[in-house]
C-alpha cells in the first residue's frame, strides 16, 4: 500500500488518473494486485487534495467495469479455443463443460455477483462466464450492481477517513474476509439444498418404481388365478359332459330291457 501511494504522489493529477485506470484494467485481467488498494489510494489522494473525489470515483468505476468486461469478452471470443486445446480437454472434459454451462445458466447472476467480491478468482469467473456464453446483459447488470456498491464504498471511505487511512485499509481487509466467509456459507447452504433435492428425487423415483413393481406382481397373480379358474371350469365341463353321457346310456339300456320284456 505504501509503495503504491508513494508512486502516485510523484504524479500529476492526469498521470494519477491514467495510472489508476491502467492498474484497475490490469486487475480485471488477472493482475495479482488487490483492486481495493487502487480504490483506497484514489480516495486518499482525494483527501489530500491531489485529486477530485468525484472524478476519481468516476474514473475508477469506469476502469473496473472495463476490466471486468474485457475478461468476459476474452472468454466469449477466445475461451472456446482454449477449451478445445488438448491440455484443457484433459482436465476440463466436455462432460464437465456441459455441467458447468448448466450451472452458469441456472446461477449465472449469482456467480457474477460472487466473482466481483472474490479477488484472485475474479478473472477466472468472468472469463468462464464469457466462455460459457452467459448473456452479456446479465453479466453487465450484475457486475454493474456489485461494482456500484464496492467502488464508492472504498473510494469515499478513504476520502472521508483519510486521516485514518491505516484503519480504512484494515477495515477493508476485514470486510473482504467477511464477504468471503458469507460466500462460503452461502455456497454451503446451496450445496446442502442441492443434496437434499437430489435425495428427494431419488426417493420419488423409488416411490414410482415400487408401485410399478407391485402392479406387475398383482397383474401376474391375477393372470395366474384366471388360468387356474379356466382350468377348473374346463374340468367341470368335462365332468358334466361325462355325467350327462352316462345318464343317457343308462336310460337307453333301461328302455331296451323294457322293450325286450314286452
Amino acid at each position: 500500500m505504501k509503495w503504491f501511494i508513494a508512486h502516485l504522489a510523484t504524479m500529476t493529477p492526469l498521470g494519477a488518473y491514467l495510472w489508476l485506470t491502467t492498474i484497475l484494467l490490469l486487475c480485471g485481467l488477472g493482475l495479482p494486485i488487490p483492486e481495493d488498494i487502487s480504490l483506497i489510494a484514489a480516495g486518499y489522494f482525494s483527501y489530500k487534495g491531489v485529486l477530485d473525489v468525484n472524478t476519481a470515483f468516476a474514473v475508477c468505476f469506469a476502469a473496473v467495469l472495463a476490466g471486468d468486461s474485457l475478461a468476459f469478452l476474452m472468454g466469449r471470443f477466445f475461451g472456446r479455443r482454449v477449451l478445445a486445446s488438448p491440455f484443457a480437454r484433459r482436465y476440463f472434459t466436455p462432460k464437465r463443460q456441459l455441467r458447468v454451462r448448466a450451472y452458469f445458466r441456472k446461477f449465472g447472476s449469482k456467480v457474477v455477483l460472487i466473482g466481483r467480491f472474490t479477488p484472485g478468482f475474479r478473472f477466472t469467473i468472468f472469463f468462464t462466464a464469457g466462455t460459457l456464453h452467459l448473456r452479456p446483459s446479465v453479466f453487465l447488470i450484475y457486475d454493474f450492481s456489485a461494482a456500484a456498491f464496492s467502488v464508492p464504498v472504498l473510494v469515499y471511505s478513504a476520502w472521508y477517513f483519510g486521516g485514518q487511512i491505516d484503519r480504512v485499509v484494515k477495515y477493508a481487509r476485514q470486510t473482504e474476509h467477511g464477504i468471503l466467509i458469507l460466500i462460503a456459507i452461502g455456497l454451503a447452504v446451496v450445496g446442502v439444498k442441492a443434496w437434499r433435492r437430489h435425495k428427494r428425487h431419488i426417493a420419488a423415483a423409488a416411490g414410482i418404481d415400487a408401485p410399478s413393481t407391485d402392479r406387475k406382481v398383482e397383474r401376474a397373480a391375477a393372470i395366474e388365478r384366471a388360468v387356474e379358474f379356466d382350468a377348473i371350469a374346463q374340468k367341470t365341463r368335462v365332468m358334466d359332459y361325462h355325467c350327462f353321457s352316462g345318464q343317457r346310456l343308462a336310460s337307453a339300456a333301461m328302455l331296451g330291457d323294457h322293450v325286450n320284456e314286452t
